[in-house]
Order: structure tokens, then sequence, then C-alpha cells
């Protein structure tokens, strides 16, 4: 069973629409000495839609200055409000080893309706295109334009693939569905459904698509605003139009609704369990029982100097609840207590730990095994972690390995190191 990653979408925040301007002008400026990256296009687009206030003002290149150019200046501005967010690698392709689906996109948008009732979604895979040259099917995997239409019926989003519409010329823009956009730079971002896509390279079955023909699939940026004045239409409203003109069944969706089907993050008070993560198999070199990074070293008598040092001149809870970590008569119980709590770790290196060594006054005081599940957040602690722990059998071969290892490790450092935690 595949599953999508989790916590897609984040809170609206106040946005500003991109300036398609922004774009059309960087595709032009420079272009002929230095390409410009796909990715560096979806940044300057993400900067807009997240309110940053910028513009990007030279000449146009094919233009003899001090001729004012009708094509360079001529950029629609609108605004409206919404929430974005940037996907990582991961979320965007998934890993098809541990069963788990990419997205397929590049980011998601997001509109709310005025009263938060009610949400608009669009899934947004970002490529370049430029005018006169061939879109091969090959630049839009097939498994990636099925990751993105499932993702978006998951999520309760629509699909679409937004071009980064390139020219020869400044002067030159591009056909698309929209009659009112139509100077060069409101038609640098075309936005194509993907279901469009699909039945034009699957179903037709064609190996590669005109660029221009692409275009003229899609609509301008600028046509989620509407392509026509609406002064009593909010952004909402507007963004909803454009969505349902290609997708007519579409249906918002509830913001506060959680997204069915996917792991979550569960607090609990001030704490909270990460996801568990699905079981991966394990590597280990020659001669080892015990991968790299599954041992947790923790010196508690550096942890007792700190909780020391905190206490003054006033005690925080945290140090009077750390103090004393270790003295000679402690018994087992409360030594495998301190020895699992608090600590500032990596969540990527927590989660790998599976066995921990308690260090103290210059040797190894007890080994644990950590327990399943067991890893914890404390936010009113910092976001400190803390772990369950067992006794390891001190006559077993693991036990044996990581009394070793922990005892190399300490041997081999720095007399002036002063973490309290490493991984031997």
């Amino acid at each position: 069973m595949s599953e999508f990653p989790a916590e897609i979408f984040v809170d609206p925040i106040a946005a500003r629409r991109l300036s398609c301007q922004s774009v059309y002008r960087l595709q032009h400026l420079g272009a002929r000495l230095f390409p410009w990256q796909e990715e560096t296009f979806t940044e300057i687009l993400l900067g807009h839609l997240t309110g940053v206030d910028y513009r990007i003002d030279a000449p146009c290149p094919d233009c003899v200055p001090p001729r004012r150019c009708s094509s360079w200046g001529s950029a629609t501005q609108a605004t409206g409000s919404g929430g974005l967010r940037l996907l990582t690698r991961p979320e965007e392709g998934g890993n098809r080893a541990r069963g788990r689906r990419g997205v397929g996109a590049d980011f998601i948008y997001s509109v709310q309706e005025p009263s938060g009732a009610s949400e608009v979604r669009l899934l947004i895979q970002a490529k370049r295109a430029r005018r006169g040259e061939p879109l091969k099917s090959a630049a839009l995997p097939a498994a990636q334009r099925a990751d993105l239409q499932d993702a978006a019926r998951h999520f309760g989003a629509t699909a679409y693939y937004l071009f980064y519409a390139e020219s020869e010329s400044a002067h030159v823009g591009h056909l698309t569905r929209c009659a009112e956009h139509t100077s060069a730079s409101d038609t640098s971002i075309v936005v194509v459904p993907a279901q469009v896509l699909t039945r034009a390279f699957d179903e037709q079955k064609r190996g590669s698509i005109a660029a221009d023909l692409v275009f003229a699939l899609g609509r301008t940026l600028l046509c989620l605003d509407g392509c026509a004045p609406a002064p009593g239409l909010s952004a909402f409203d507007r963004v909803l139009g454009f969505v349902r003109e290609d997708n007519p069944d579409y249906r918002p969706v509830d913001p506060g609704t959680r997204l069915p089907g996917t792991p979550a993050v569960t607090v609990i008070g001030t704490r909270a369990k990460p996801p568990r993560r699905p079981p991966s198999r394990r590597v280990t070199r020659a001669g080892k029982q015990v991968g790299d990074g599954e041992i947790l070293w923790v010196d508690l008598s550096a942890a007792d100097r700190w909780a020391r040092q905190s206490a003054e001149p006033r005690a925080t809870p945290l140090a009077r609840e750390m103090a004393p970590s270790w003295y000679d008569g402690i018994s087992a119980e409360r030594l495998r207590e301190r020895t699992g709590k608090y600590w500032r770790l990596a969540l990527h290196r927590a989660t790998a730990v599976r066995y921990v060594a308690a260090w103290a006054d210059g040797e190894v005081r007890a080994i644990y095994r950590v327990l399943d599940d067991s890893l914890v957040i404390h936010h009113d602690h910092g976001g400190k972690i803390s772990f369950d722990l067992a006794d390891l059998d001190p006559a077993s071969s693991v036990h044996t390995e990581v009394r070793r290892r922990a005892e190399a490790y300490q041997s081999a450092r720095s007399p002036r190191a002063r973490n309290v935690v490493g991984y031997p």
C-alpha cells in the first residue's frame, strides 16, 4: 500500500500574485550568455507568492535606448491572497523502495474562502519550454504525471503543469486560450491542466508536441485572478472559476480537515511523537553487528556539570530535574531513567539510535537498548528527545561491541571536547 507525504498543506498566509514580468525579463536579460535554471524561475515565482516585493529593472535587450519598449513594460499586476508550500525532493519524487509515492509537484498553491470555510488547492509541476521547439514526453514522464493526478485527487486538489514559456525575442509572446492577457510578459508563464497533457501524449500516442501547441492548450498564470475585471469576486472565487473551466466537478475542501491516509505527528500535551518509519534494510560493515549511527553515547557527568551551571544563579525546572544524573549508589531504575532523557539530538540521528551507552566518571556505567517506538520530542524541554530503555544482556556479543566502541570513542575524544552526546 502506497502513501503520500504527511502534512503537505500549511496554513494560508498573506501572499502576492507573481508578477510575470520578473520571469519574462530574466528569460531575456542575459539569456544569450547564461541559461537560467528552471529552479531559479520557481524560486522567483515563490518569492512573489510569499509577498517578497522587488522589481527587475533593465532596458529591453531587443531595443536601442532611449526607445521605450511597449512589450517590456506591459505586465499586468494583480493582487490576491493565498498560501503555498515548496515540496522537498523526497515529497516530489517519493521513495518507491519504501512504498512512498511522490506527489509529482514542485509546489502547492491554495486560496481560502474569506470566511475560511473552504479552500481551493492546486498542485503545480514547473517545467521549461521554448517556442519553436518540441516538448518531448520524456520531459513529462508518465509515472510523474500519474503521481501528480493521483495526489491531486487524494488531497482534494487539481493538477497543473506550469511552463516557463521562452521565446527568441522579448517582443514575441505566445498564443494561449486567454484573449485578455496577450502581451509577451503576460504569456511568459503558461498553466496547462495535467489531464490535457496526458490526453495529448498518451491517448494520441505522441512522443512529442510542439511547445507552441502546448501553450495554446493553457492559460496564463494571471488568469488565476480572472481574465476580465470582476470587482465583486474574491480571490477565492476567481481561482475557483479558473479551476472549474477545466474541472467543472471540482469541489473546494475544508482547510481544517486532516489529509486522509497520511502519517501524522501526534501531539500529546507538550510532547510529540514523530511518525513511525517503515522498517529498512540495515547495513553493517564486516565484523560489526551494530550499524553506524545506531549507538548513542551520553556523558552523564557532563550533563550534571551543565545542570549545576544552569542552576546558578537560579535553577530552572529542567536543571533541577536533570541534577544529578550520576552518583555512587544510584539505583538501576534511576540510572536508566536519567540515561533516557533529555538530549538535544537531530531527529534524523535520534530515529536511528538502537543502543545507548551511559558514561560517567571515566567509564561506561550501563548499556541499554531502545524500545521500539519510544522516542518522544519534549517541547516543554526545548525540543529535547527522550527514549524508553531496557537493560541489554551483559553476556551478549552486542553488549560487548557497544561497550568496546563507546570506550574507543571516549579515548579518541579531544580533552577539550564539551559535547555530552556522541555516536561511536
